[in-house]
């Protein structure tokens, strides 16, 4: 975990209070967000393409809700979650993984860790 990722997390949570405390209807979406970079940046360890694929599902999602009047958290986690879990098999499946139970999870992580395999 870098610097950088304290820095965005503590702002992350520093914009969620607010926005609660402020009794914004949509404080759980800056929340969902922000779990989600920290378990893809630093829990799983994601490519960025799978990042951006997830990100783009993501808004995609909340403008479908958005526009059809039925935004809330149910509704976006029963569309997302599934994403997420796809897009984090996808990764853990990646001859690359180094994330979370890593040692356990991929059997080629002595090849990429010396640099023998690629993504």
């Amino acid at each position: 975990m870098s610097a950088a990722d304290i820095a965005a997390l503590a702002a992350f949570g520093v914009l969620v209070v607010v926005l609660r405390h402020k009794e914004s209807s949509l404080w759980w979406l800056l929340a969902l967000a922000a779990i989600h970079f920290f378990l893809f940046c630093n829990v799983f360890r994601l490519l960025r393409r799978r990042e951006l694929i997830w990100a783009g599902f993501f808004v995609g999602n909340v403008a479908l809700w958005t526009v059809s009047g039925r935004l809330d958290l149910f509704n976006v986690l029963a569309c997302q979650l599934p994403v997420t879990v796809g897009v984090l098999a996808w990764e853990i499946k990646a001859p690359r993984y180094h994330g979370i139970f890593a040692a356990r999870l991929n059997p080629r992580l002595n090849e990429y860790l010396q640099g023998r395999t690629s993504a």
